[in-house]
């Protein structure tokens, strides 16, 4: 067991044993993290600092984010803006437009590398990706020669880094592909047509969008992997649930109880797909076709109490490492990048 989660579990035991029975039932007092270099336990029962919250616009794997509301003002948050910029940028962080965001893990691990102020508090699920491929190509090896479409030929493109991680674990050199970048940054309807037009061979659909590419009269390819169901990806998260870390640690009662909030939606989401998919519909933010977002949910596992973030940033850390994408170690990605004790907290308190 690597020492900084002995510690954690040692000061979650003692926190355990010191509080009262009311504190307990009440939130009890919490360890703003798990290691020595972060905040002291505070008691989730008080007031958030801030009642203004704002969180990036979630896309259809998440649509249990569109019910937070409700929970957010239980909490106490009266001001709760969904900011319509992509998670898949790093805008949000690099221009303080919000305060909290999904994120999957090769783009945390490449952020936070880049020394930007962003910190993982949940797990939020699996799946919701899958590798999709032009007709002759059977398999993850076939890739090798082959065109790879991405919004961006760099670390900071999720998509990219996705398929450096894929192809470094199955033994193939970046060189050995050819990526495509898109006309700009944050071009993901661009990276998309350049599959469906024919000029390139692959392209990694997250979301609605291989319902959409599976819906078209004549699907441009077919799909060779699932992360949802296929190991290793099926192991590790594909979205967390991340903060502004500056907002965070100037708003550590706030970060709690927006976690809280966050972790109850998805969990009503996950036990009513159809409500949660109308809520996304009423947003007006293009998720009208609910069956469509019905379908998106269907391909992830909303089991955020049953898989290690910490693991799966390690396992994403360690691949672009040795792809020589990112300079720090697996171990400095975590210690930097990660507040989790409320999460583990909330596994037990949160009832299923």
């Amino acid at each position: 067991m690597p020492a900084s989660r002995q510690l954690s579990t040692r000061r979650q035991l003692l926190i355990r044993t010191l509080a009262t029975g009311a504190a307990v039932a009440g939130g009890g007092a919490l360890e703003a993290c798990a290691r020595p270099s972060e905040a002291a336990s505070i008691a989730v029962t008080e007031p958030p600092e801030t009642t203004t919250v704002r969180i990036v616009n979630p896309v259809e794997c998440d649509p249990g984010l569109w019910l937070a509301k409700d929970y957010l003002r239980e909490e106490g948050f009266t001001d709760i803006t969904f900011v319509p910029t992509p998670f898949t940028s790093r805008d949000w962080i690099t221009n303080r437009l919000a305060d909290f965001a999904c994120a999957h893990p090769e783009f945390v691990v490449g952020t936070i590398d880049d020394g930007l102020p962003l910190v993982v508090v949940a797990g939020l699920h699996s799946g919701c990706l899958e590798l999709w491929v032009r007709d002759g190509i059977a398999n993850y090896r076939d890739l090798r020669g082959k065109r790879i479409s991405v919004r961006v030929r760099d670390i900071s493109d999720q998509f990219y880094a996705f398929f450096a991680t894929l192809l470094g674990y199955i033994g193939i050199a970046l060189t050995d592909v050819q990526f495509m970048a898109a006309t700009g940054p944050n071009d993901y309807a661009g990276m998309i047509s350049a599959f469906t037009e024919g000029r390139a061979d692959a392209v990694l659909a997250g979301a609605a969008q291989g319902p959409i590419l599976r819906r078209l009269p004549r699907p441009p390819g077919h799909v060779i992997l699932e992360t949802m169901t296929e190991k290793p990806w099926s192991q590790y998260y594909c979205c967390h649930l991340v903060a502004n870390r500056d907002w965070a640690r100037q708003n550590p009662i706030a970060t709690k109880r927006v976690t809280r909030a966050l972790l109850r939606a998805t969990d009503a989401a996950a036990k009513d797909a159809p409500r949660a998919a109308r809520a996304a519909a009423a947003t007006g933010f293009g998720f009208k076709d609910e069956s469509l977002t019905i379908e998106t949910m269907a391909m992830c596992k909303y089991n955020w109490r049953d898989l290690d973030p910490e693991e799966t940033l390690r396992f994403f850390a360690l691949r672009l490492a040795a792809a020589k994408l990112i300079k720090s170690t697996a171990r400095e990605i975590i210690e930097r990048g990660t507040e989790l004790a409320y999460m583990r907290q909330l596994r037990s308190e949160l009832k299923s």
